[in-house]
């Protein structure tokens, strides 16, 4: 079963609305002690990075998620999640991301609002098992900080400069937009992320 990580730094309704309406069964889950035995991790998550990451040390997440990953375990990190799988973050300098995922995040720009929040276009970087080609749709995002495009990037989007809006580093995915806000090209794109991961519908009897 699916096993959606809770700790305090992330919008939880709009994406268990996502996953309901997708069928796909989820538990929350505040430690790693609650997650499920098997199936996709998700990492949602808005705020700041280092508050972020002082949520996760302290429900030992932190400690926990390489080790999982490493013994094949998806991983799924959405928004903030995404950036917290990098290796850093400009937006707290002295603190190491998970490094699950290639690059570092950097804020946007130069020339342009910031924080980002709204619809931008994403371009096909390189093919990925888990999806089609959604070159030329769009996707919604509300961030400042964005990791740059790199040989793991899989779609990409622009905001003063090009950045990573899908990564991919093994059974390891981050989405910068919001999916489950992205209409259906983000859900569509959130159900093939996570049926590729290994997440099963509920079945019902008749």
């Amino acid at each position: 079963m699916l096993t959606l990580i809770d700790y305090d730094a992330g919008n939880l309704a709009s994406l268990e609305g996502a996953l309901e309406r997708l069928g796909l069964p989820y538990r929350l889950a505040q430690g790693p002690d609650e997650a499920g035995e098997d199936g996709p991790l998700v990492l949602p998550g808005v705020g700041h990075f280092e508050s972020a990451k002082r949520s996760l040390v302290q429900r030992g997440w932190w400690r926990e998620l390489p080790g999982m990953v490493a013994s094949g375990r998806p991983l799924l990190g959405i928004c903030l999640g995404l950036q917290l799988l990098a290796e850093g973050s400009e937006e707290a300098p002295r603190e190491d991301g998970l490094g699950l995922l290639p690059g570092v995040v950097r804020r946007l720009g130069p020339g342009v609002k910031v924080p980002h929040m709204g619809w931008s276009q994403v371009t096909l970087n390189h093919a990925h098992p888990a999806f089609g080609n959604p070159t030329g749709g769009w996707l919604y995002f509300v961030h400042s900080y964005a990791l740059e495009a790199n040989e793991g990037t899989i779609l990409t989007a622009h905001h003063g400069r090009d950045f990573a809006a899908v990564e991919a580093r093994g059974r390891t995915l981050g989405f910068q937009p919001h999916p489950e806000k992205s209409g259906p090209l983000g859900l569509l794109l959130l159900q093939s992320a996570l049926a590729w991961m290994g997440a099963t519908r509920e079945t019902t009897c008749n």
